[in-house]
């Protein structure tokens, strides 16, 4: 499975029927993992994306699953996953160019709720990568 592809994030947005909120950003990103052939990172970066989203969604929806007795202890997997997938995107940007790296820690890393937002909507579409790759592996098997 190649996702290097230039196609490859239009055929994520097709699969998925919505538009990627960080496309350029994701472009880039995917760009940093074939330069330092961290393909392997990448795919627990997404794996890592999808589990957050999937924790924010029983936040956003607790009082209406009643499986759902520790908040607290969502909340706190959560942060810890934030910052496991924080750490792994730094990690994948890590041999950028200063400027690129500048770009990403002023974009997504520095604690501003406008960076928050802007790293649910980088793990949103991480998490719809995830998903494409997963119907692709089900797909070719």
């Amino acid at each position: 499975m190649n996702f290097y592809d230039e196609n490859f994030l239009n055929e994520v947005e097709e699969y998925t029927g919505n538009p990627l909120n960080k496309k350029e950003d994701l472009k880039k990103i995917i760009g940093f993992v074939k330069e330092g052939k961290n393909e392997k990172e990448f795919n627990d970066l997404v794996f890592t994306a999808k589990y957050v989203c999937g924790l924010m969604r029983v936040i956003n929806n607790a009082s209406a699953i009643p499986e759902v007795t520790s908040l607290e202890q969502i909340k706190s997997d959560l942060n810890e996953n934030i910052k496991k997938g924080v750490g792994m995107l730094k990690e994948i940007i890590s041999f950028s160019a200063d400027d690129q790296r500048d770009y990403f820690e002023n974009t997504y890393f520095s604690l501003t709720a406008q960076n928050f937002s802007n790293l649910s909507k980088l793990f949103s579409d991480l998490e719809a990568v995830k998903k494409y790759l997963n119907y692709q592996k089900r797909f070719s098997e």
